[in-house]
């Protein structure tokens, strides 16, 4: 009884401490230079605006939602047309989840790259959300490569 009494105290904690990183993510939107700002719109015209890791492949760009609050993601689902912000640059893309295991193993991996060790740390954080890829497309009359963004 005792070592059921620590495994659900010990998960208590682990979801304690992801949710309240989380919300410390959603709230302070850390930028590096591997992030973009994902400006997505509700039903309403309403701007909501995001940092996410920005995923390049090929010259496709990606962002992935791994955690378990996915307003912007959801908010795409209903109006996929999106802007990207770097710097002073803002462009606009057609924003197209793509749920297939190709597309989940192509971000993990990028991800696990890039993070190296932290990676693990993050999905435990994270509680092991699943990833939701997206991939970014330009308008068809853009006329400038995906992989162009500065």
């Amino acid at each position: 009884m005792k070592l059921v009494k620590i495994v659900a105290i010990v998960a208590a904690v682990i979801v304690a401490l992801g949710m309240l990183f989380e919300s410390a993510i959603g709230y302070l939107q850390p930028q590096g230079d591997s992030t973009a700002v994902l400006r997505t719109f509700d039903a309403n015209g309403q701007a909501h605006e995001r940092v996410l890791s920005l995923h390049e492949d090929n010259g496709q760009l990606w962002v992935e939602s791994g955690h378990w609050f996915r307003g912007w993601y959801n908010r795409l689902l209903e109006n996929p047309e999106v802007e990207l912000i770097r710097g002073d640059d803002v462009r606009a893309f057609t924003a197209h989840p793509v749920n297939t295991p190709e597309a989940v193993e192509l971000l993990t991996g990028k991800m696990q790259r890039q993070g190296g060790r932290a990676y693990w740390v993050v999905r435990l954080l994270c509680l092991f959300a699943p990833i939701k890829p997206v991939r970014l497309d330009l308008p068809a009359d853009a006329g400038v490569p995906a992989g162009g963004l500065g």
